[in-house]
């Protein structure tokens, strides 16, 4: 279907602060507190998560690998109490309680995010390339386009 804007390429970035507001209003018990902090090629989740006793943990990624409109993040380290590996199958204990629209655990240790629920319905573009940098990310979309956001009409169902 031809959009009314259509690309090659987009170069854009994601604000690294933005992002962590956003991932701390998708923060799921047992995990009392989480934060992400962008370096040049990575990205640390650090934060506690709560079983019996507050236990601190750290994750680290290097890379982050689009395929169209889902991110698979998959987790280079894990540790707690600052030295301490975590084992692969204590991630398990978060699967369940993901939200399903949103991200899913995959072994080994990965996290697969779907972007439909962050893009509009009217635009359409892959994900060719995500670097970690200081700050955020920057991200280059393949060829896409887009057609003229909704009236507030149609939105409202009262398609005119």
């Amino acid at each position: 279907m031809q959009r009314f804007i259509t690309w090659d390429t987009i170069e854009a970035r994601v604000d690294g602060a933005k992002l962590n507001a956003l991932a701390a209003s998708f923060r799921v018990d047992p995990i009392e507190r989480m934060e992400l902090q962008f370096f040049n090629g990575l990205l640390r989740i650090s934060g506690s998560i709560r079983k019996f006793i507050s236990v601190p943990f750290t994750v680290d990624i290097r890379e982050i690998e689009p395929i169209g409109h889902t991110v698979r993040v998959p987790i280079a380290s894990a540790s707690a109490f600052g030295a301490l590996p975590i084992p692969q199958f204590l991630f398990g204990i978060v699967r369940n309680r993901l939200p399903a629209d949103l991200v899913r655990y995959e072994d080994p240790a990965t996290f697969v995010v779907s972007l439909d629920r962050f893009l509009p319905s009217f635009i359409d573009a892959d994900i060719q390339k995500i670097w970690i940098i200081d700050g955020g990310l920057a991200v280059t979309l393949g060829r896409g386009g887009a057609d003229l956001p909704p009236s507030s009409e149609e939105t409202n169902g009262r398609n005119t």
